[in-house]
């Protein structure tokens, strides 16, 4: 036997002890990985969805905190609830005012932020039912799908927030259409 003959032989027997200690995954292996993964991704996408949908909500909901101690702060200083522009900021910078209690009785800002600071994509709050009232009024807001399309419910229908005031509070949580858990209708699919 020649020396490249032997060579060739020993490399030949060489390769097929490091291809025979070789150890990969075999095809049901691999599989139940992709099986794996697939379910725990149809687990987890949707619940990052929600979170985000909720983080969504949020963003209104805080915003509508702030009017309602805005509007709490008027109360306090006029005896009952306001209508959005007497605690606009906007509004209460003006110089020349339509109406005296547009400002707190130091002439500071009821709503320390415009309406757009607080939450772009929210459309301006509207106040409903006992506007003026003494006893309670109910604030609503809804997202301006042409700003976000994003912000919308399960229902593919712009996320709407709520909160009342006085003796709205509780028919907001009782009563309100689209309450789901707090005030807002995010998981609505009506």
């Amino acid at each position: 036997m020649s020396a490249k003959s032997r060579q060739s032989l020993f490399r030949a027997k060489l390769a097929q002890q490091i291809l025979s200690k070789a150890k990969g995954f075999t095809l049901i292996e691999l599989l139940v990985v992709i099986v794996i993964v697939g379910v725990l991704s149809a687990i987890a996408i949707p619940q990052f969805l929600n979170q985000v949908r909720r983080s969504r909500a949020a963003e209104g909901q805080t915003a509508l905190t702030a009017v309602s101690r805005a509007s709490e702060a008027y109360r306090l200083d006029t005896s009952v609830y306001p209508d959005w522009e007497n605690i606009d900021p906007e509004q209460c910078n003006r110089t020349e005012r339509a109406r005296p209690d547009y400002c707190g009785v130091k002439g500071d800002k009821f709503l320390n932020d415009p309406w757009v600071a607080i939450t772009p994509i929210y459309k301006e709050p509207v106040f409903t039912d006992k506007p003026g009232s003494q006893t309670g009024v109910r604030i609503t807001t809804e997202a301006d799908t042409g700003k976000g399309p994003a912000y919308v419910n399960l229902g593919n229908k712009p996320i709407k927030c709520e909160i009342g005031l006085g003796d709205q509070a509780t028919e907001v949580q009782q009563n309100s259409p689209y309450f789901v858990g707090r005030s807002c209708n995010v998981f609505d699919a009506d």
